[in-house]
């Protein structure tokens, strides 16, 4: 994990919202730790807010979800961007979140 994660919310159609970090991240979408399972599911089109930095505006967009796996305690939830107006995200390299 980096020494700032990158935060995450992440809400689904009924809008409940699952909080996490980046754990790595590219224009094309993430993959986020989550705490415990989440309420969407494979294929699901999410809405999502991303904090790049403590204090900073969060950036908003929409994604579908990829993929969910259990790693240990956690969830990792694949996420493909499906709006991606904003360039925040043109700037991070496949492997850096």
């Amino acid at each position: 994990m980096p020494e700032q994660a990158v935060m995450v919310w992440i809400e689904d159609g009924t809008g409940t919202i699952a909080r996490g970090h980046v754990d790595s991240a590219s224009a094309h979408g993430a993959c986020v730790r989550l705490p415990e399972k989440p309420g969407f599911v494979d294929g699901d089109e999410v809405a999502v807010r991303i904090c790049f930095e403590v204090g900073a505006p969060t950036v908003a967009t929409r994604a579908r979800v990829g993929g969910l796996r259990e790693s240990g305690d956690v969830v990792l939830c694949d996420l493909e961007w499906s709006a991606t107006a904003d360039s925040e995200f043109d700037s991070w390299p496949a492997h850096a979140a």
